[in-house]
């Protein structure tokens, strides 16, 4: 793959040390949320003279997955888009036909996975969904990915159960998940040839 390669992160604490640097011909730090993420990528793309290869990697809780592991995310949903009263499904822009986004390079022997953004931390289940992996940017950016048909790649290390300790694990965990998201980095670049 000839195209430069553009990671995206919310927030520069997730490249512990610059452990991720070079993976990367650039990195965009978004800040955290959809509408800062939507807005950072969206005005770094548009300035970009060739497409690139966009790379969200970053933190993420989970109610299916075990912390310490990096999951492939290849579906999008937005958790707290709620338009029920309107008649649309949970999660489903209102007329916009689906409530989910697939958009995403799949990647051999790492979990796939759902993962549902929201401006929101959490602590608890989900009184509708299962929340496989929960973020608060990834939708928003496969989003942009896709609607400016750029190729979309999305790593997230697994840094908690999302319950009541999730805010005091994520402070210890994020110094892993550089880590562990440059292993899976190099397996990742292994697979889709990018020297």
């Amino acid at each position: 793959m000839t195209r430069p390669t553009l990671l995206v992160l919310a927030l520069e604490q997730e490249n512990y040390d610059q452990k991720l640097d070079k993976f990367a011909d650039e990195i965009l730090y978004t800040g955290v949320g959809k509408v800062n993420a939507t807005f950072a990528l969206t005005q770094k793309l548009l300035q970009m003279p060739v497409k690139p290869l966009v790379i969200n990697v970053g933190s993420a809780g989970s109610h299916s997955f075990d912390a310490g592991i990096v999951v492939c995310i290849t579906e999008f949903i937005q958790r707290d888009m709620d338009a029920r009263a309107m008649g649309f499904a949970l999660g489903q822009t209102p007329f916009e036909a689906h409530s989910s986004i697939e958009y995403g390079i799949a990647i051999n022997d790492l979990p796939l996975a759902t993962c549902f953004t929201g401006d929101s931390f959490v602590t608890e289940a989900h009184p509708h969904f299962h929340l496989e992996v929960i973020d608060m940017e990834a939708y928003a950016l496969a989003n942009v990915c896709q609607r400016l048909n750029v190729p979309f790649l999305c790593l997230k290390f697994i840094t908690d159960g999302a319950n009541g300790e999730a805010a005091d694990d994520w402070q210890q965990a994020v110094k892993l998940s550089a880590i562990q998201l440059s292993a899976a980095l190099k397996l990742t670049f292994r697979q889709l040839q990018i020297e």
